[in-house]
């Protein structure tokens, strides 16, 4: 009843001096968050309902705290020596191939609340790209899609290793909302002081084109309960990389940061490190015909610009993998620059009428 009394006064629900009985309280919405939380502004609105799984909207919040209930997040050692991924405590980052299973232990005071999830959300960590939502390369979310995988799951980049129905396994995000961020929510019902683990795996690398495409990224967990009330943060980075101890090594060098704890060298007295030569698959299914789009309406510039930038990222890869073949290259450049020209013009425009 304390915790009742507490929530009335909170939200200006009577005077603040009595209890309500249950047949008022069964009036006002069944989820009524702390003022702390990060869901408050759901419960504000008398008519909206929260649905389970909830779908955070937004950029997600990447300060890291453990909260009440002293949420800690860390990489299963027990996976680390089997070399199936890596990990650098001085980088604070987990380096893996795609497909490739990686498990986190969660850690926090069950006794308290023992049932409770935890989301995952891809981010670039990058403050520029803060405000961009991460997505699977166009590649593989086609292949995803075209084996019947729904979109939501199709276009993140971070799976659970079990499969799509497992029980306890919700995934979340509005592939028609730019603006609801794919994640991962999984459940645990602790009754031990054993932390409770869970594996994921990437399904897409830093280096894909039209995905990625090369830049930072780090995941989000956040201690959540059922109603998606944030109760504790934590952050790790990660590279999604086909050599993750050779990618290690080389960030952690680049950094002048050594497991030994050797003095920091000048980067330019560095010697990079031995790697293997890597052979490179030649790509042969590369389709050099040129094609006339059909007249077609779209709604929405946003949608326009994105399929127009997709195509043209699409050509550039292309043109890239040509390009020790002149004839085909000066194939691709022709339309290259019509499709930049295109979007520059149209950017401009849209510009305007805002």
């Amino acid at each position: 009843m304390n915790d009742t009394k507490l929530y009335v006064e909170d939200y200006g629900i009577g005077d603040g001096t009595q209890l309500f009985d249950m047949d008022i309280l069964s009036e006002i919405p069944s989820f009524i968050p702390s003022p702390e939380s990060e869901t408050m502004d759901i419960a504000r609105h008398a008519n909206v309902e929260v649905q389970f799984p909830y779908s955070p909207v937004g950029p997600p919040k990447r300060n890291s705290y453990p909260g009440e209930l002293n949420f800690t997040v860390e990489v299963n050692s027990h996976d680390v020596h089997k070399k199936t991924f890596l990990y650098s405590h001085m980088l604070s980052r987990i380096y893996v191939d795609m497909k490739c299973n990686f498990s986190i232990q969660f850690n926090w005071d069950y006794r308290i609340s023992p049932h409770m999830y935890v989301r995952s959300t891809v981010v670039f960590s990058d403050e520029p790209q803060a405000e961009k939502r991460v997505e699977r390369c166009v590649q593989h979310c086609y292949e995803s899609s075209k084996a019947g995988i729904k979109p939501e799951i199709a276009k993140n980049v971070l799976h659970s290793s079990r499969e799509m129905d497992a029980q306890g396994v919700y995934y979340c995000g509005d592939v028609d909302v730019a603006d609801s961020w794919y994640s991962v929510l999984v459940e645990f019902h602790r009754t031990s002081d054993e932390p409770c683990s869970h594996a994921y795996q990437f399904t897409c690398k830093n280096s894909c084109a039209s995905g990625i495409n090369r830049r930072a990224i780090a995941i989000i967990f956040t201690l959540e309960d059922e109603y998606g009330r944030v109760y504790g943060r934590q952050k790790v980075g990660a590279r999604v990389c086909a050599c993750p101890r050779r990618d290690l090594l080389k960030d952690e060098t680049a950094e002048g940061k050594y497991k030994t704890g050797k003095k920091r060298v000048p980067s330019n007295e560095i010697d990079p490190p031995k790697t293997k030569k890597i052979k490179m698959e030649a790509v042969t299914d590369i389709d050099d015909t040129v094609y006339k789009l059909p007249s077609l309406q779209v709604v929405g510039s946003r949608a326009m610009l994105s399929g127009l930038k997709v195509m043209l990222e699409m050509m550039e890869l292309a043109a890239e993998c040509r390009k020790n073949n002149p004839a085909a290259l000066a194939l691709y450049q022709p339309h290259i620059a019509r499709f930049k020209e295109t979007i520059q013009t149209l950017e401009m425009t849209r510009n305007t009428t805002q």
